[in-house]
């Protein structure tokens, strides 16, 4: 059987830098890993698995953060909740956690002495393709929260469930009266935006009021072009306003309230997330927990049994949210 030394022979590198090739180590260069790999399977070359012991592991973890060029965006979720849930998946192992903002010119190995990676996280944003290609040409485990991606581990949300316990509970609170209702958006739409317009629209049809896309589906362009006129001619036309997020729906109950339109009695509002800004929000928002910490803790360990135990990963995990009901829409009992 061939060994390290016998592929370092053939492709003219130390035994030392032939370990580190193998393993995906940063100190070696893309095309000295590349023929050192070709040697290895052309001698036959087998790789020994050494499991790890789980509570003396040490894995170094790579978290990656979305760029927001709006402040605002940062309101979306507990980051102490994403940071406790991974480090709660991973245990007994210990980790090394580093943070990195993500972006179109991301680059998961910027240096060679960086020290290498076990995993990366992609938290609340989609990675571009190039780096997913890089990672999994180098065998790094994955995986992606918040987000539903073909071909990639992910956590994500249950956001259909949600949404159809968001609907329920507006309609059992009308109590017989009409429900006219409205989906609010913004219009830098991405695949969360578009599930839980999907869930919404399925939620309604399923209860005999299929909407009108073209009707009942408004955009803004941005948070800051939710004015009051724009939501009060809103609240004209519709008597229920659900939001595609908490943020979306705090800056509409400001402008209802500066419009004198009552919330709920004029105007039913609803979000979804569960976001730090809610308690901020007047009256209190009725939305669904989004479980960060729950899709951290899933992530963690799914990824320490890959690592340590070379157990495959789910394609998604599904979590479902729980609602909580606020005093933005009428009360079910």
């Amino acid at each position: 059987m061939a060994t390290i030394y016998d592929i370092a022979a053939e492709a003219g590198v130390s035994a030392s830098t032939v370990s580190r090739a193998l393993k995906g180590s940063r100190l070696v260069s893309d095309d000295v890993r590349e023929r050192v790999e070709k040697v290895a399977r052309e001698l036959g070359f087998e790789r020994r698995t050494v499991r790890r012991h789980r509570g003396r592991a040490i894995l170094s973890v790579r978290l990656v953060l979305p760029h927001h060029d709006n402040p605002e965006r940062a309101l979306f979720y507990d980051f102490e909740q994403l940071i406790i849930g991974l480090r709660e998946g991973l245990a007994p192992s210990s980790c090394n956690l580093i943070c990195d903002t993500g972006g179109e010119n991301y680059d998961p190995f910027p240096h060679k002495k960086g020290g290498d990676t076990d995993a990366f996280i992609f938290a609340f944003h989609e990675p571009d393709a190039s780096v997913l290609a890089t990672l999994k040409k180098r065998s790094i485990p994955v995986v992606v929260l918040n987000r539903n991606l073909t071909g990639v581990p992910c956590v994500t949300s249950d956001y259909a469930s949600g949404m159809g316990d968001l609907v329920e509970h507006v309609i059992t609170g009308a109590k017989g009266k009409e429900i006219k209702a409205a989906f609010i958006g913004i219009e830098s739409a991405n695949v969360v935006f578009r599930e839980r317009l999907e869930g919404w629209t399925k939620a309604l049809a399923a209860r005999g009021l299929a909407p009108d896309h073209e009707k009942q589906v408004a955009y803004f362009e941005n948070f800051k072009s939710i004015d009051t006129a724009s939501v009060k001619k809103l609240a004209a036309q519709f008597n229920v306003l659900f939001c595609v997020n908490d943020l979306v729906a705090t800056a509409v109950l400001a402008e209802l309230a500066r419009a004198g339109i009552s919330v709920p009695e004029q105007c039913q509002v609803t979000g979804f997330d569960d976001s730090p800004v809610r308690g901020l929000a007047r009256p209190l928002l009725t939305t669904v927990k989004m479980p960060v910490h729950e899709f951290a803790f899933q992530a963690g360990r799914e990824l320490a049994n890959r690592i340590i135990e070379s157990t495959p990963m789910p394609q998604c995990i599904r979590i479902t949210g729980l609602l909580l009901p606020g005093q933005s829409t009428f009360p079910t009992s």
